[in-house]
């Protein structure tokens, strides 16, 4: 089985490689912005997330995970303006908020970069991030000053990059140090369990239930885009 999918993502990543960024647009074209974080394996293989958050409301953003500095808060950050500012309609009103949305590698600069930027970014969700490319586990906990969701299988043992342990260290760290942050955890799922050939319907819909509650209690209240 691990071989299996070490060569479906091999092959998503083949397939990804040549999809760059891209603008996903609410039928009413206007809408809370999301910028959304790939994995290792490059935009792609996120589209369809993409697509689904722009067909409940959302103008997403989709980014390359790749290019963010993760353990270089400020030029990290710094990349995060410029993106939203670069790329939504000069029509839009900018007073208002963003939402972060990372997988994997992507979930590590939301937890590292994004979840740091309060009154910028209205919450983070993190997919199963990779907490393993995180220099400094507690330092990233403590510049936490915005809601963060995270999502984890807790057989996540892909490269030993999201290892269970790790993000419940974080989270426990983190409430008890008074910060909004929610893990939940799926026994006996893997990493990717919401995404191409291997994923799990149930773990699926559960998890992108919770991803719309989070959004419509953080973001939707935010004055919108």
């Amino acid at each position: 089985m691990r071989r299996l999918f070490l060569f479906i993502l091999a092959v998503c990543f083949v397939l990804s490689s040549c999809a760059g960024p891209g603008h996903y647009k609410p039928s009413s074209g206007r809408g809370p912005v999301i910028l959304m974080l790939s994995g290792k394996t490059g935009p792609g293989l996120y589209k369809t997330c993409a697509l689904r958050l722009a067909d409940s409301g959302y103008y997403v953003l989709l980014f390359d995970g790749n290019d963010f500095p993760i353990n270089q808060t400020d030029l990290c950050q710094a990349k995060i303006r410029t993106i939203i500012k670069d790329n939504i309609p000069s029509s839009f009103d900018l007073s208002g908020q963003a939402a972060v949305i990372g997988y994997s590698l992507g979930g590590a600069a939301a937890l590292t970069c994004a979840a740091g930027m309060k009154g910028e970014i209205a919450a983070v969700i993190a997919y199963y991030p990779a907490t393993s490319m995180i220099a400094d586990h507690d330092a990233c906990v403590e510049r936490f000053n915005v809601p963060v969701t995270v999502l984890q299988g807790e057989e996540d043992r892909y490269f030993d990059c999201c290892r269970i342990e790790v993000i419940r260290q974080m989270s426990a760290k983190a409430v008890r140090e008074g910060r909004d942050v929610q893990l939940f955890v799926y026994p006996q799922a893997g990493h990717g369990f919401n995404l191409g050939p291997m994923k799990d319907k149930e773990l699926d819909r559960d998890s992108w239930h919770k991803t719309l509650e989070t959004l419509k209690k953080h973001l939707l209240r935010q004055q919108t885009f």
